[in-house]
């Protein structure tokens, strides 16, 4: 029991001039409401059992069970954002390293995790003859950072110009009828425009795309 208070003073004296280690925290980095999931250090370096601290900033979610192991399970309890961190006594001294996590509800979270930011948008000045009976566009992982994209009526008629406009500033564009593009979590892809051709007319669709689907695609 001395010890564990004596490894407790020792993380509070030393919390304020940790430096962020090359360690991670594994679990999901989106929550719903009412949800529990267990959060671990990888990797688990820690001198011993309980030569773990974790902390938890927010009102939106709490720890259950103990907070000085190597793991602890989070309830999300209302929507908002939630950091957690964990301090870690090691060989080499004390190590840091903390994990942002959204908690959302309802269709905030389904279109977080199934799908998109916002519904797709159509030009509103398509003549009404118009003969394009492409109203949608869906994603599908095609591999690992890899998503290609799709229209909802496979017409070989048609032809198509698909524009990707990522987070950091690029661009990459695909007159393919099922383009595949790369992604990362670090470079994810935050609008997707499709272009639809046919004899009569064109037809202009997009998408937005928060950068926590990219995160759970």
């Amino acid at each position: 029991m001395i010890m564990k208070t004596q490894l407790l003073i020792l993380l509070g004296f030393f919390i304020s001039g940790l430096s962020f280690a090359q360690c991670t925290i594994t679990g999901k980095s989106v929550l719903k409401v009412q949800d529990e999931e267990t959060y671990s250090i990888s990797p688990d370096i820690g001198q011993c059992k309980d030569c773990h601290l974790w902390s938890n900033y927010g009102k939106s979610a709490t720890i259950t069970g103990d907070n000085k192991v190597s793991s602890i399970r989070l309830k999300a309890n209302e929507e908002g954002r939630q950091l957690i961190s964990i301090s870690v006594l090691t060989s080499q001294g004390m190590i840091q390293c903390s994990k942002t996590i959204e908690i959302l509800s309802g269709k905030n979270y389904d279109n977080a995790i199934n799908g998109t930011s916002a519904d797709i948008k159509q030009n509103t000045n398509i003549s009404k003859n118009c003969d394009i009976e492409v109203t949608d566009f869906k994603q599908g992982k095609f591999g690992d950072g890899i998503v290609n994209f799709f229209p909802n009526i496979s017409n070989n008629e048609y032809k198509y110009a698909w524009t990707v406009n990522y987070s950091d500033g690029s661009i990459m564009k695909s007159t393919d009828k099922n383009p595949q593009f790369p992604f990362a979590k670090e470079k994810s892809i935050s609008i997707v425009k499709l272009q639809v051709f046919s004899k009569n007319c064109i037809k202009d669709l997009s998408r937005s795309y928060e950068p926590i689907f990219w995160e759970h695609f």
